[in-house]
């Protein structure tokens, strides 16, 4: 094989490798749901970055081969800031705004094929092993981000600047259930258990009606599972995404379950007993996804 076969079965090769990686994470080809934790979504944008990582490679080859040059200080800049900015995209655990909105949410997606193409085609026009290093680096940084620094969420700071004073646990209310709400849910739901209004529901008053009304089973996939869907909570309408939290465990999901029912004045209604760390490891292994637990919710007509 001549040297310019060579060259053209490697471009070739790079781009329908970069295709395919772009195609997996698009339709979840071999790899779980990303509405079902955190990490699986980090892992979605892994293949996101590495099929526009290969799509720079080859097209930045082709370039070279086509008008050759010498090594372009210029684009060090560019090959080291289009990293920094997929890190930045990636450092949230949970994106609430863009994934209650498809259309944005599909248009992050292509900032991340984008930001791969441009990270290595810049990286290949300052030097070829540059590209390569910082292709493998951001392919790293995603695999971390899946496992590691994007799987906790932080509190929203608009939220703690409203917020300065937690209320104290009443008497039948789990320490260690609080604490975990305070670490986890507290951000959205807020500390008070009152929710945001047109942003994020009440579960003060709320979630003893869910159980009452056989809701149980539901309030559980919630947690595991995330919702995903437009509900109705006294009279209000909401539609913002909650993500799944199944790297918490069982127990601390039933702390957290037993505390926001019986706090804020909240109580278990009659015939209902408390969670139990085995009943969530039943429901964890469920499969849902999002938009399945909202389908449920709509059917058993839960307030």
């Amino acid at each position: 094989m001549t040297s310019s076969k060579r060259f053209a079965a490697g471009t070739i090769a790079l781009v329908l490798i970069g295709y395919f990686s772009i195609v997996v994470a698009w339709l979840h080809l071999g790899l779980p749901s990303p509405d079902h934790s955190i990490k699986d979504h980090h892992l979605q944008h892994l293949f996101f970055l590495i099929g526009g990582g290969l799509w720079g490679i080859a097209l930045a080859r082709w370039l070279a081969r086509r008008h050759p040059h010498g090594q372009q200080s210029a684009w060090l800049a560019p090959a080291l800031l289009a990293p920094m900015a997929a890190m930045f995209l990636m450092w949230p655990s949970a994106y609430p705004y863009v994934e209650s909105r498809p259309s944005l949410h599909a248009s992050m997606h292509l900032v991340f094929v984008a930001l791969g193409a441009l990270t290595t085609f810049a990286g290949y026009r300052y030097t070829r092993v540059v590209s390569w290093l910082l292709g493998g680096s951001l392919a790293v940084m995603a695999w971390l981000a899946a496992f590691f620094f994007g799987v906790t969420q932080q509190p929203d700071p608009a939220v703690e600047a409203i917020i300065n004073a937690r209320p104290v646990a009443p008497a039948t209310a789990s320490a260690d259930g609080q604490k975990v709400f305070d670490q986890i849910c507290a951000s959205c739901h807020m500390p008070t258990g009152a929710g945001l209004p047109g942003a994020f529901p009440p579960l003060a008053g709320h979630l003893p009606e869910l159980l009452a009304a056989g809701g149980r089973d539901y309030v559980k996939q919630v947690v595991l599972y995330g919702l995903q869907g437009a509900i109705t909570v006294g009279g209000q309408t909401y539609n913002s995404v909650m993500p799944p939290w199944q790297q918490l465990s069982d127990q601390e999901i039933a702390d957290a379950l037993n505390y926001a029912a019986t706090a804020w004045g909240n109580a278990l209604p009659a015939g209902e007993s408390s969670f139990e760390a085995s009943e969530i490891a039943t429901a964890r292994g469920q499969g849902l996804n999002a938009q399945q637990v909202h389908d449920a919710r709509e059917r058993v007509g839960l307030p």
